[in-house]
């Protein structure tokens, strides 16, 4: 490698480092603002499985097991329930989240099926 080819590395280098220290220093802020809720239900869609919901003021993401994540965006919140859609181009999921004490729950309604994601444990 030449001293001009180390030098454009170098400079390519030095360009990065803020570039990546504003993405870095935009999501902690995000991080900090919104209090992302985690929840780990028994999955009413495939019984003996584990799903995982996350959600925050603008959006409910639905971790199946296998990994794939639909996002919902928030329409409404309340003290213990929380409702998100999305507009699939498969048609509407709507979502309603319970966090009542006794009763953690979510019910998803999709084009093809209804099912409700019970036994909910928050995990933070």
């Amino acid at each position: 490698m030449t001293k001009l080819e180390k030098l454009t590395n170098k400079e390519k280098r030095i360009k990065f480092k803020p570039l990546f220290l504003c993405a870095f220093l935009s999501y902690y802020v995000y991080a900090e603002n919104s209090t992302l809720i985690k929840l780990k239900c028994n999955s009413g869609a495939n019984p003996g499985q584990i799903k995982r919901w996350y959600f925050d003021e603008k959006d409910v993401i639905e971790i199946y097991p296998n990994g794939y994540k639909r996002v919902y965006d928030v329409q409404k919140t309340g003290k213990y329930e929380i409702y998100a859609n999305e507009d699939a181009a498969q048609g509407m999921y709507y979502v309603s989240i319970r966090l009542y004490e006794g009763e953690m729950k979510v019910e998803v309604i999709t084009p093809l099926a209804t099912y409700v994601d019970n036994s909910c444990k928050r995990l933070n």
